[in-house]
């Protein structure tokens, strides 16, 4: 391979990568020194022949293949600086029905209503409301804002309600959340058992004193737990309760099914299990300088291979 195809090919692979923060964003690599090691030395190999090709000393095409690289180096050092100096990657949980500021997007999100119905379909919606600019609703596609790149990602959730023996509903609280008095938790910790970490959240129930300690598993998690070879393998999600009461004694620990009332420690509780989506936001390029750097990238690379076409059947005949 000569030199002005290694330039080329490590053009190409500068502008996959910046690229690649945009339509895979969030990733912890584009700020590891992996990442910038390799687009450090694309932008070194295309910036050394830019220069060489820029003086004649690659051709009578030389320029062309000059301004193109250019395009190129413009398109990886965006990458780069965003890789480098971009922000840590912003997760927003929302409270559903409720507006949240985002600062670092200077706009605020509104995380719509769910209700029992809403959350085993996974159909929740997140809008994103700017100064001077229309609502945007932000759905799992990458979407540019700014210099960031917003998404909405699915998470475990789950929506309570709780009865007394006598069937009376009670209110439920969420003391170490923000949404306090909301029946939907967003399962925001984790829990560790063994090598695996399963979401988990708690929320409380103060007419009867009792706090509830929720860990979400999976129909996958469920199948890998023992039970009889007979039974079939769960399709919904679960969740293990385990109840204790304001001083921290066990009141009882039992599996959930998903849409069944479970009675636990003088409750009927009814979890119904699904998904509610979270606000991300992670640092990008700037889409200008992406857009620009790869349109004069493949418009003079176009031009350059365009020409060196023509001229060849020239070179062919001076030559016999």
């Amino acid at each position: 391979m000569n030199a002005r195809a290694t330039a080329i090919a490590f053009a190409l692979l500068a502008i996959v990568l910046t690229v690649a923060q945009d339509v895979y964003p969030a990733r912890d690599w584009y700020h590891a020194w992996q990442y910038t090691a390799i687009l450090g030395v694309a932008l070194l190999v295309m910036a050394v022949h830019a220069w060489r090709a820029w003086r004649g000393l690659e051709g009578p095409h030389g320029k062309r293949i000059a301004l193109a690289l250019a395009g190129a180096v413009a398109v990886g050092v965006a990458g780069l600086l965003s890789g480098l100096i971009g922000p840590d990657n912003v997760t927003v949980f929302g409270t559903p029905g409720t507006v949240t500021p985002v600062p670092d997007l200077g706009a605020a999100a509104f995380f719509a209503p769910a209700d029992p119905g809403t959350l085993p379909r996974g159909d929740a919606t997140v809008t994103l409301r700017r100064r001077d600019a229309p609502a945007t609703e932000i759905g799992r596609r990458p979407t540019p804002v700014g210099l960031w790149v917003v998404f909405t990602q699915l998470r475990p959730a789950a929506y309570i309600e709780v009865r007394n023996e006598r069937g009376e509903r009670l209110t439920i609280t969420q003391p170490n959340n923000p949404s306090f008095l909301s029946p939907v938790i967003l399962f925001r910790q984790q829990q560790q058992i063994h090598d695996r970490a399963f979401p988990l959240d708690t929320f409380a129930v103060p007419a009867l004193g009792r706090i509830v300690h929720v860990l979400y598993f999976s129909p996958a998690d469920l199948a890998a737990l023992p039970h009889d070879p007979a039974t079939p393998l769960p399709t919904e999600p679960g969740a293990i309760l385990s109840v204790t009461d304001e001083a921290g004694a066990q009141q009882g620990i039992t599996l959930a099914p998903s849409g069944r009332e479970t009675d636990i420690a003088g409750m009927r509780v009814t979890l119904t299990l699904g998904t509610y989506p979270v606000l991300e936001a992670a640092s990008a390029p700037q889409p200008f300088v992406m857009l620009a750097g790869t349109v004069l990238f493949l418009i003079a690379g176009i031009w350059s291979a365009v020409l060196r076409l023509r001229c060849a059947p020239l070179r062919i005949k001076e030559e016999y």
